[in-house]
């Protein structure tokens, strides 16, 4: 049975967050009068003006988490001439899917009616973009039509290329097969049936991979591997499963810092691991995994598996690939401060479809989107964009059923931890981030805290990442011209 959070991290978290929304909605006004909005400045120059300029024409490619909290931003700040162009009829909240393969979270919570997220005033169009013609300001879709812009935000995320390694998509799609993965959503309910039905199985085996790609949320798939090994801990049947984690990388995370304290954890958990190595096939019938061992001359490894968890390949979307606005690799070319197009002085891009070098997260976007949109605005109004964003990213690596390491970091692995005694910022530093408790309160916002936001504070422009509900300013300290 899992245990309960401490009652002090649920009240210090729960505090956190209702402080944030309080002060953000009592101190409006101060706030205001140090960071108006667009729609705010605009109202005071029509007071000594007769007309305005025109209405810019903004659209936004993509609905996933950058595209909602960009659009949502927007109609914030006043610019509420925006077409937003996604396809999908749902929207999903994709971190939850880790909870759902853990048995913690029921998949209907991931996902919503696309319509219940899109901003009231932005205009969505249900389609997909075939195109981008960036010389005439235009983006042409699947049927033919073509949408006129003033300026372009490109939010499509990342491409899931299941067919990449053969046997994958058979073994998702066959009933016990042993083949799970959290990376979809109408797959993540099988990881918790699949576990259910082998986890009393007599020396069952259980690997975890990762593919060579640059992939969204990279600590999914140890996370998943942390919340079931944990589960069979708790059962009392742990000592029968052999539990692997079988990746083409050379440790266990990209950050050393946090790389030291899962390797720490893999070692007292008595996790197996064999770094660089890539899964290059699975025989389903057989429940055999073939490897690539990519520090012996690529010589295959073979292993046999009761339960293997997969991560597609990905990639950036098609459509991206070979545009005009994208690099060699077939992302959106962007500078990796301001989020500006490198090639169109009228083209934007955030998320997991750009160039940045940066993890793949949803705490990324939340970062960058306050960026893009105060240089969309400095854009429109002909100014120097000085907005940066710094690399920030997130990731709550859940290494238990009630426990998070949270993990936050910048451009080439600085810390930039939040709760840090030494990067944080006052009151929240005082948290700290290493201890029992923290890390019951990492995973309560993990669980709890950050679902609530995404759903209900996010597609309203209301969160703006590490500081809550506060608008931040964007602009380096170094760049200010109050130096504060």
């Amino acid at each position: 049975m899992r245990s309960f959070l401490p009652l002090a991290a649920v009240a210090t978290s729960t505090l956190l967050l209702l402080t944030s929304v309080e002060s953000f909605q009592t101190q409006t006004t101060s706030m205001i009068s140090m960071q108006p909005t667009r729609k705010q400045s605009q109202t005071a120059l029509n007071a000594n003006a007769s007309t305005s300029k025109p209405e810019k024409r903004i659209v936004i490619v993509g609905g996933g988490t950058a595209g909602i909290g960009v659009a949502g931003m927007c109609e914030k700040e006043g610019l509420t001439k925006v077409t937003l162009v996604e396809p999908k009829g749902v929207h999903y909240y994709q971190p939850l899917w880790t909870l759902v393969g853990g048995g913690i979270k029921s998949s209907t919570a991931s996902v919503r009616p696309m319509k219940d997220i899109v901003p009231q005033s932005t205009n969505w169009v249900q389609n997909s973009v075939k195109s981008f013609d960036p010389d005439d300001n235009k983006v042409t879709l699947q049927d033919g039509t073509e949408i006129e812009y003033d300026y372009l935000i490109v939010g499509a995320g990342i491409q899931s290329n299941w067919d990449v390694v053969p046997g994958v998509e058979e073994g998702l799609e066959t009933p016990e097969s042993g083949v799970v993965s959290v990376y979809d959503y109408k797959y993540s309910d099988k990881v918790w049936k699949e576990f259910n039905r082998i986890k009393e199985n007599k020396d069952k085996t259980m690997i975890f991979t990762m593919p060579p790609t640059p992939i969204k949320c990279a600590g999914a798939p140890q996370k998943i591997m942390w919340l079931l090994e944990d589960t069979l801990r708790e059962a009392g049947l742990r000592a029968t499963a052999t539990v692997e984690f079988w990746v083409p990388g050379a440790s266990m995370f990209s950050v050393k810092h946090y790389s030291d304290k899962l390797e720490n954890l893999r070692l007292e958990r008595d996790v197996g691991a064999h770094f660089k190595h890539e899964l290059i096939a699975l025989d389903v019938e057989k429940k055999e995994a073939t490897f690539k061992n990519l520090d012996d001359s690529n010589q295959l490894v073979k292993k046999a598996y009761d339960f293997i968890h997969v991560v597609p390949h990905m990639s950036p979307p098609d459509f991206i690939k070979g545009s005009k606005l994208a690099n060699e690799a077939g992302w959106i070319d962007v500078d990796k401060h301001t989020m500006q197009s490198t090639k169109y002085a009228n083209v934007f891009g955030l998320g997991d479809c750009t160039s940045t070098p940066n993890s793949k997260t949803a705490a990324a976007i939340t970062s960058q989107a306050p960026v893009l949109v105060h240089n969309l605005e400095r854009a429109i109004d002909g100014q120097k964009l000085d907005g940066k964003y710094n690399g920030y990213s997130a990731c709550p690596l859940v290494i238990g059923q009630d426990k998070c390491i949270l993990a936050e970091f910048g451009y080439e692995g600085k810390l930039m931890e939040t709760f840090g005694r030494d990067t944080g910022y006052f009151p929240l530093n005082m948290v700290g981030t290493d201890g029992a408790l923290q890390l019951r309160f990492f995973y309560f916002l993990k669980e709890q805290v950050f679902p609530f936001v995404y759903w209900y504070l996010w597609p309203r422009g209301n969160w703006y990442g590490t500081r809550g509900t506060f608008k931040p300013n964007v602009i380096p300290v170094h760049d200010r011209e109050d130096g504060k």
